[in-house]
């Protein structure tokens, strides 16, 4: 009596010993969740601070870079203004050569032009006659709104073929608001990425200037992959109409998750954009959290292996008994019920509607020519056909009906709270899914079709033996009358 005592208060230390580790080890664990989600979110918040304060430096940059053209192109406008009445060779050569002035200052600039109201060039700085420029979105702009400086989306230069380029453009206009000339500069894209080498950037910054539609101007790294492409998600996006934003994105090449933040660069519709690489922004805090977590996880580990060992046996207990039941019950080949597991299941579900009321209703299936399919295909498209057709049937039933195979190539349903119109409904829909099947053994087709009897018994009136038995006689008259078909048993039978 007293080893028996002693045993139970053993047993009593045991459990009190293992509840206060549990509870030590739970709430250092608690406490190093704490502390790493909270380091988390400052981690990303510093990333994200850190992009949107290198997308305002880019921003300000290319800024700069656009309205040094802007007053560069405001003051040939002035100029040009200025030269009206000189003669046209000397005012085309002095505009030449303060084009090439300004052109010659600015590495990025490939070109600058002047045109007549219709886009037609009078005066360029490169030598060779003038292409035609007439159709870029730089000269159209301003002979269809009254505009002042237009900026160009990214296109391929017509004189140095593979080369990335914009226009940057101003609209020059009489006083009565007629258009007369079109000054303009052509920014090569290549040249213009090299004014961001003197923003300081963390290593795997990546860099991106686009408009408003999403179209790309720069991108650094790998600025020949992206330049020209639209990013659909920045048309559709508020970034649109905020002046500085953070935000987290995946791209679309290699799904790589960022954290980025954007800024709308002054006075232009044009939007700069910095980012990191998730991985890269977390991997410090990644190293902090498995040094700050270790003990914690090795406690946890601890006390899971004890527990473990304690509750294993009786899982697989638990899971031998639900497969041996579940074994007991099914067909193995289709899945469905077996015959003595459904006979059982459905006479409870009869007495239920015996007591309560209701209806309740019967289909009988059976395989078309079943075994001429055995001997001409085989039996391994036999148990194809049979498996397939049970997947099918049981897919489309509701979850309280009950679906089994009752014996070769007959199948049975029980359908709770159904009626006979109901359950013709259900048999015609499952006849024209298996008739529309596509099953192949090699390179044939396997035929596949079903005939279907359909019954329903008042349950107070009446045997589940005799449903059963009402819809197989409905069954055979179906196979009697041609086959793949529903016929229902006919009322006055019933009861």
């Amino acid at each position: 009596m007293h080893s028996l005592r002693d045993e139970h208060k053993s047993r009593g230390h045991t459990v009190l010993v293992v509840l206060v580790a549990s509870g030590l080890t739970l709430a250092t664990l608690a406490l190093a969740v704490v502390m790493a989600c909270s380091s988390y979110r400052s981690t990303l918040d510093a990333a994200r601070q850190n992009a949107r304060f290198i997308s305002s430096l880019v921003a300000t940059q290319m800024g700069m870079v656009l309205i040094d053209i802007e007053n560069s192109l405001t003051e040939t406008a002035r100029l040009l203004a200025m030269m009206q009445s000189l003669p046209p060779r000397e005012q085309n050569n002095q505009l030449r050569e303060a084009l090439g002035s300004i052109q010659r200052k600015k590495s990025y600039i490939q070109t600058m032009f002047i045109t007549d109201a219709h886009g037609q060039v009078i005066s360029w700085t490169n030598p060779g006659i003038a292409p035609d420029i007439s159709d870029q979105d730089y000269i159209m702009a301003h002979q269809e709104k009254d505009l002042e400086v237009f900026i160009g989306g990214p296109m391929h230069s017509k004189t140095r073929p593979g080369t990335w380029i914009f226009g940057v453009s101003l609209g020059m206009r009489d006083r009565q608001g007629q258009l007369t000339h079109i000054v303009g500069a052509v920014v090569a894209l290549l040249p213009l990425l090299e004014i961001f080498d003197s923003v300081d950037m963390p290593q795997g910054t990546h860099l991106m200037v686009t408009d408003l539609e999403g179209r790309i101007y720069l991108h650094a790294p790998n600025q020949e992959q992206h330049v020209g492409r639209t990013v659909p998600e920045i048309k559709n996006s508020a970034l649109r109409d905020m002046q500085s934003t953070t935000f987290t994105s995946v791209t679309a090449a290699d799904h790589v998750e960022l954290v980025a933040g954007d800024t709308r660069i002054s006075r232009y519709p044009l939007l700069a954009f910095a980012s990191f690489p998730r991985e890269m922004v977390l991997e410090p805090w990644k190293n902090h959290a498995m040094v700050y977590g270790g003990a914690s996880v090795v406690l946890v580990l601890v006390v899971a292996g004890l527990s473990t060992l304690l509750v294993r046996g009786q899982i697989r207990l638990n899971r031998q008994s639900r497969e041996l039941a579940l074994a007991a019950s099914t067909d193995m080949l289709t899945g469905a019920l077996n015959r003595r597991a459904f006979m059982e299941f459905a006479s409870r579900e009869f007495a239920r509607v015996c007591r309560y009321g209701g209806y309740l209703s019967c289909i009988m299936i059976d395989l078309d020519h079943f075994k001429n399919i055995n001997d001409t295909y085989g039996h391994p498209a036999g148990d194809l056909i049979l498996s397939s057709s049970a997947r099918y049937i049981a897919s489309r039933l509701r979850e309280p009906d009950m679906f089994c195979r009752y014996g070769g190539e007959e199948f049975v349903i029980l359908l709770p709270g159904t009626d006979r119109n109901g359950a013709a409904t259900v048999a015609e829909e499952l006849r024209a899914g298996l008739a529309g099947l596509d099953l192949k053994r090699g390179d044939e087709k396997l035929p596949l079709t079903a005939s279907f009897g359909v019954a329903e018994i008042h349950a107070q009136c009446a045997t589940l033996d005799t449903l059963i038995s009402l819809a197989d006689q409905a069954l055979y008259e179906a196979k009697e009358n041609g086959r793949n078909r529903v016929c229902l048993a006919p009322r006055q039978q019933q009861g």
